[in-house]
């Protein structure tokens, strides 16, 4: 048994036979000693030869202590430095050192969306890796970790020698050493640095096992390729987790901690830089696991370079943080983490979680493959008298290969959610390409200085107008008046009813046809008529959290008691779209008339994680998990109702052997010049195509990208919501649906008009029209009356 110097027994160096290399430490003579934690030393010699091995006796502990002795007694002649070091000895406990670990965010069917934090690093548990694996992981750099106590004496004197007579620094170390160095973050080489990190790894040793200590070294060990600890260079090097890993792929990573990466030296050991060396080095990890008895050397000869399951690399591919930038999932990042802070948790991007999201990986590939697309932007600054000015100008649109946007004239732009009715699951979601920018489908405050997010609704904000007109006992088969209204008549505002003109019912139109047709003067009145905090109310109610007001460009929180809602900020104007809101408020809205009248939270996590130290299983993270939750926004016979009429709308947008129901919407430019002209009269700036089936509801909006200008397609056309939103919408319902195995259900049809009373508006009959009185012909005499004309079909011709 061994004992140390302070008499302490230790078993844990009873688990093989004993043996003693030629070097405390498990560096050769004569190569180059290994670097500290995330740095080599420069290697210049070839790998040494092994020397027979010896037998341990009383002789190595005194010349490891006469070693010491001479390190200190150099020490002491070279500054008085030896008293400061003992008291320099605070380095971080491991259960106090707060690495950086890699938070991974999943799809709810189980692909990887993201990875965040800044260093590249995923915890593993020691007892998790078969103990020849971890043998390889070390051998190359500590053969003798499990004899020593943490020190190597040999090289405290040769760094102490070195220092006194003008020689190159040394940088052998334990590996107990190395994780004191990183933890204290000392990574200079000098002769007074090895002592402090040598009493450091004492104390270690002391008061941790061996396993333990293994542990917190190849956790923190940089293995190059962006790679810090093992769990994150077994993907990076072979793309399997750790606990996959073979004992030669373990020796690949094992020899590679020699020296990771170029320097103008050495090509390093990464075998894609330097094939030759990796291989030497790695077969002199293997043959140490044989002098140490930790492989046989059956097993060694079987042994084959893994090269052909070493993945390839490119810089920056496995660094700490991807899928937030240049992602269509960007955007669900930052609504993830809303969800996470909202649970207290203010470190979620770098320490170590498996967020579980509700996104559904089909669906979001089916929502990308319509509508995916970056923009190139290039910068500009100039100073004049003094001040500089910056503008960015668009260069050009990236598309995605084959997405609906492809092609179209640069400023478009599009965003869509999708969810599901019956949980609040948001299940796809795409408001941009970065997750560090504009969020069009939603607000990103932590991205952008304002609150940006929201775009007129126009028509496609008529079903909660039509919901809080039956709420209000209206029918849908009331009668209204849908002339327009002008000012120069005597009416309040100019409403007009966007072209739509022909109406054949004139001043007699039932509100269902007014919503099929999309008229606007109808919606007018009625957000007069029951007041415009009522239309908001129930849109709040629905799902609409945020509306910005026109009048002063703010937004408006519906769920804060104190905000604004009130005729000062939405008037008679919201009954047919006018003030902006989100897409995915859009799509709440719409899936809460999808579930009967049901609203749902929207939400993006479904569950978070976080592995156990000790075992290394996943386990739930307390007060967290997926919340869903629902409340009645309004009667279901309202719902269905609305559903009814929307049933009727979705026309040549219709999804493939199912119901749907659907409502668009396209409003035009409203940008003006200094003098309140109007830029752009009679052209779209926005469009939309808004629907749902059971088990999906989905929200479009297709505009600008920044600057409102008219929206055309790639032909010149002007884009209405039945057109390009429609094709989208079209597209991503049938692709998700088929992709998502969802089986056709039906939608309700509703009454039809049982709902309310339809003497409600103020529709105006047309007067019933007079009969007319048809002179007769005087009776003739049966003699001389002519006979009737013959009829060429054979039967008696009618009479007038």
């Amino acid at each position: 048994m061994t004992t140390y110097s302070d008499g302490t027994p230790d078993e844990r160096r009873q688990e093989r036979p004993r043996g003693r290399a030629s070097v405390p430490g498990g560096v050769a003579p004569d190569a180059p000693p290994p670097a500290a934690i995330g740095r080599a030393a420069v290697p210049g010699e070839p790998e040494p030869q092994r020397r027979p091995r010896r037998r341990k006796g009383r002789g190595r502990r005194r010349r490891a202590r006469l070693a010491l002795i001479i390190a200190v007694v150099l020490l002491l002649t070279g500054g008085g430095l030896i008293g400061g070091t003992w008291f320099y000895d605070s380095v971080p406990r491991p259960d106090q050192l707060s690495l950086k670990e890699n938070t991974e965010v999943w799809s709810s069917d189980g692909r990887q969306l993201a990875k965040l934090g800044a260093e590249n690093r995923t915890l593993v548990v020691m007892e998790t890796l078969p103990k020849p694996v971890r043998d390889a992981l070390i051998a190359g750099e500590d053969k003798n970790f499990y004899d020593h106590d943490g020190i190597d004496p040999w090289g405290i004197a040769r760094a102490a020698w070195n220092n006194l007579t003008g020689g190159t620094t040394q940088g052998a170390s334990t590996i107990t050493q190395q994780y004191a160095r990183a933890a204290a973050d000392d990574m200079e080489i000098t002769f007074a640095r090895k002592l402090r990190e040598a009493v450091m790894a004492r104390k270690l040793e002391k008061e941790y096992s061996k396993e333990q200590i293994m542990g917190f070294y190849l956790n923190t060990v940089y293995f190059g390729r962006s790679a810090y600890g093992v769990g994150a260079a077994a993907r990076a090097y072979f793309g399997v987790e750790a606990t996959k890993l073979t004992v030669a792929q373990a020796a690949v990573l094992g020899a590679v901690l020699r020296q990771p990466e170029p320097n103008p030296v050495h090509q390093g050991y990464d075998p894609q830089n330097n094939l030759v060396e990796a291989k030497r080095r790695w077969a002199y990890v293997l043959d140490n696991m044989v002098e140490m008895h930790w492989l046989s050397e059956q097993d060694r000869v079987a042994q084959v370079y893994p090269e052909k399951e070493l993945k390839p690399y490119q810089p920056g591919q496995y660094a700490g943080e991807w899928g937030y930038v240049d992602s269509g999932t960007g955007h669900v990042i930052h609504h993830v983490g809303d969800e996470l802070r909202a649970w207290g948790i203010s470190d979620w991007r770098s320490a170590g979680y498996r967020i579980t999201t509700t996104i559904d990986s089909r669906a979001q590939t089916a929502l990308q493959q319509q509508v995916y697309r970056s923009h190139e932007w290039r910068r500009g600054c100039k100073t004049t008298n003094g001040k500089e000015t910056c503008t960015e100008e668009l260069v050009r649109a990236v598309d995605g290969k084959g997405t609906l946007l492809a092609g179209q004239p640069k400023n478009l732009m599009a965003a869509a959610v999708a969810i599901e009715p019956s949980t609040g699951r948001v299940l796809a979601y795409y408001g941009g390409n970065d997750g560090t920018g504009t969020d069009y489908a939603g607000v990103n405050a932590a991205a952008t200085d304002s609150e940006f997010g929201g775009h007129p609704p126009a028509s496609s904000f008529k079903i909660y107008t039509l919901a809080a007109a039956l709420e209000h006992g209206y029918s849908i088969k009331s009668r209204w008046d849908s002339t327009e209204l002008k000012k120069s008549r005597g009416d309040e505002f100019d409403v007009s009813n966007s072209g739509r003109e022909n109406a054949s019912c004139g001043r007699d139109c039932p509100l269902d046809l007014m919503t099929i047709k999309s008229y606007n003067v109808p919606f007018f009145k009625i957000a007069k008529a029951i007041g415009p905090e009522e239309v908001v109310g129930l849109a709040h109610r629905a799902g609409i959290g945020t509306m910005w007001s026109t009048g002063d460009g703010k937004a408006r929180h519906l769920d804060d008691p104190a905000a604004k809602t009130g005729r000062d900020s939405f008037y008679y104007q919201v009954g047919f779209g006018q003030y902006p809101i989100t897409v995915l408020d859009h799509a709440t809205g719409v899936a809460t008339f999808a579930a009967g009248g049901v609203y749902h939270k929207p939400h993006f996590v479904v569950k978070v994680e976080r592995k156990n130290r000790k075992t290394g299983a996943w386990e739930t993270v307390p007060g967290t998990g997926e919340q869903i939750v629902a409340r009645r926004a309004f009667r279901q016979e309202i719902a269905d109702e609305v559903t009814g009429v929307l049933k009727q709308i979705v026309g040549a947008h219709a999804l493939s052997g199912r119901q749907a129901a659907a409502k668009t919407g396209t409003w035009e430019n409203g940008q003006r010049d200094a003098k309140g002209r109007r830029l752009h009269p009679g052209q779209n700036a926005h469009a939309w195509f808004v629907g749902y089936t059971p088990q999906l509801a989905t929200a479009v909006w297709v505009g600008n990208v920044r600057d409102e200008l008219p929206i055309k397609d790639r032909n010149g056309q002007p884009i209405g919501g039945s057109k390009l939103p429609g094709d989208i919408w079209e597209g991503f319902m049938n692709a998700a649906h088929k992709a998502m195995k969802l089986p056709p259900q039906p939608l309700p049809d509703g009454t039809g008009g049982g709902i309310g009373r339809a003497d409600l508006g103020d529709g105006v009959p047309e007067p019933t029209p007079t009969p007319t009185t048809v002179p007769t012909t005087p009776p003739c005499d049966p003699a001389t009356c002519p006979s009737p004309t013959p009829n060429p079909s054979g039967s008696a011709a009618p009479r007038p």
